[in-house]
């Protein structure tokens, strides 16, 4: 239309126009009165003196005026302009349609569809509950601000204020107003058609934001149109996210059931299962696809334990073994020592037959808690003395220990059980010969008791075990405690990934670490940005049908079908 700008209407100041339609034409407006920007929405002359279409204007300011809500445009006035055309001053928006932002970014993820979806559902619930029904909800009515944030319905120019004094509606006056592909069989068939009506436009709408495609498609002629819906009732819903939830399925289905009493009945319940559609798809995105969980921490922690345990283990069987061998070692000096005395202070006496003087040195030397047992023999082998009673004058017995071993000076030594002052008990046995000068007088065999060795090595054991066990501990909890730490961060950046699965694209990872997490979580970040730059960029589907132009679908005012026509 080829009109010129007005510099004010009413009390308004113009600064440009926003948008222009087949019907009407929006200004930029400035309120100076309040000093706020304003919407307003101006009938063309070609229809200004349409009583019809300035009847729909005048509806509009009507049915929208009194609707204050956070998902419905606001409109603050009404007037007549200096050459008597129609105004609206509404709330000036800074975002854009559904249609153009799906006309340039693409079809929205799953997560979004609901989101909207739900904001819609409060809206047209609100309005219902105030008396008015849309008649009109497509995505062109669809306002969106901050991204897919948040949404906002527009455009109530067919609107219907239901009450005891309204004007008949344009069904009644033979004439039914709104845009074919989204109304509802009733209203279409020029029936009373209520709050179900904008609930199955709802439907029509998610419809195509799921699949990218409208369920029919409208071709001028109503009867038939209306014969292509009874063809095809329910037409398959193909979501284009494979991550919808079926449940978001099945709320379009219900929406857009052919007979109202089979659709939802307010959009607080169509809210209400959106809520649980909403719970479903963030529990599906939140179970993540694996196998049996299996800990990492305590598969560090089995794996550091039994590195350790092998290394110690090790480690104290060969000091355990040295340390066995060293004890031997000092018991077999210590025993092959003292026999050796023993055998120099007996041989003078053994040559002088002075077998008393043998016994008192058995006697004084079987105090020694050391010795065990302790026989001198003459060179015949006869027993002089001996710290077991009745083995005097008996032949000293043959050896008969296990692993006999010679040492010098003739010295044998080997381990038997004897019968000794402390019983009958495992004993290091030295057979030693007794030598006065250079000739050998006689025989001497001490026992020197293992219970010592045996004590000394269990206490080795002991203490070996306590260490292993103890090192074991320190080890597991540090494992532990370092797990701790680095599982905090992987639990960082796994919420981080599942909010980015959800779509939200400002995320990022805020900690910073100087090593190999830092890195990991600047990578992290970088990706987001990237996936968020894409996300904003235009879109072009290869795999999904490309939106219909919904913006060749304006808003039309149809004659009702006659009674006899109506399918």
């Amino acid at each position: 239309m080829n009109q010129a700008t007005p510099a004010t209407i009413g009390r308004y100041r113009i600064d440009g126009i926003l948008g222009e339609g087949a019907m009407s034409i929006v200004y930029a407006g400035f309120d100076r009165e309040i000093q706020r920007q304003v919407a307003i929405k101006c009938l063309h002359d070609t229809f200004a003196d349409d009583p019809d279409y300035r009847q729909r204007f005048l509806v509009e300011a009507r049915a929208a005026g009194h609707l204050t809500h956070p998902h419905i445009v606001t409109i603050f006035d009404t007037g007549e302009t200096e050459d008597g055309r129609p105004y609206i001053a509404m709330e000036k928006l800074s975002g854009e349609s559904l249609a153009d932002r799906v006309a340039s970014h693409g079809l929205p993820p799953a997560s979004v569809v609901m989101d909207l979806a739900a904001q819609l559902a409060t809206a047209l619930h609100y309005a219902h509950s105030q008396g008015v029904i849309h008649h009109d909800i497509k995505p062109d009515n669809v306002m969106l601000l901050d991204g897919w944030r948040h949404v906002k319905i527009a455009d109530f120019g067919i609107a219907e204020r239901r009450s005891p004094r309204a004007r008949p509606s344009g069904a009644a006056r033979g004439k039914i107003g709104g845009t074919p592909n989204y109304m509802s069989p009733e209203r279409l068939r020029g029936e009373r058609a209520g709050a179900g009506s904008d609930l199955f436009s709802l439907g029509v709408v998610l419809f195509w934001l799921v699949t990218g495609r409208l369920p029919w498609t409208y071709s001028g002629d109503v009867q038939r149109f209306l014969r292509q819906r009874q063809r095809l009732p329910e037409p398959p819903i193909k979501p284009h996210d494979p991550s919808t939830p079926p449940i978001l399925l099945d709320i379009i289905r219900t929406l857009m059931a052919p007979s109202p009493e089979a659709r939802y009945q307010s959009g607080a319940e169509v809210a209400e299962d959106l809520r649980l559609a909403r719970r479903s798809y963030e529990r599906s995105r939140e179970e993540l696809p694996h196998p049996r969980l299996q800990s990492l921490g305590l598969r560090w922690a089995m794996v550091l334990g039994a590195s350790v345990v092998a290394v110690l283990l090790l480690g104290m069987l060969a000091i355990y073994g040295k340390q066995r061998v060293a004890v031997t070692g000092l018991a077999e000096d210590f025993g092959s020592s003292l026999a050796q005395i023993i055998a120099r202070s007996a041989a003078e006496n053994i040559v002088m037959g002075d077998h008393a003087a043998t016994r008192a040195l058995v006697q004084d030397m079987a105090r020694n808690e050391q010795l065990d047992y302790l026989a001198i023999a003459d060179r015949e082998g006869t027993i002089i003395a001996s710290t077991q009673v009745g083995e005097n004058n008996k032949t000293l017995p043959a050896a008969t220990g296990e692993a006999p071993q010679q040492m010098p000076n003739g010295i044998t030594s080997y381990r038997a059980r004897l019968e000794g002052t402390h019983g009958l008990q495992n004993a290091l046995v030295f057979d030693v010969p007794v030598r006065y000068q250079t000739k050998t007088v006689g025989r001497l065999r001490l026992g020197v008791s293992e219970a010592p060795l045996q004590a000394a090595q269990h206490t080795a054991i002991g203490v070996i075990t306590l260490v292993l066990l103890t090192t074991l501990a320190a080890v597991l909890v540090a494992a532990y405690w370092l797990f701790r730490q680095l599982r905090g961060s992987l639990d960082l950046l796994v919420a981080s990934l599942l909010r980015i699965a959800r779509g939200d694209y400002q995320h990022r990872i805020r900690i910073a670490r100087r090593d190999e997490l830092g890195r990991l979580f600047a990578a992290f970040n970088l990706m987001v940005e990237t996936l968020g730059a894409q996300r904003e960029a235009p879109i072009v589907h290869t795999v999904v049908h490309k939106p219909e132009p919904l913006a060749a679908q304006p808003t039309q005012l149809l004659v009702v079908p006659k009674t006899d026509e109506k399918a």
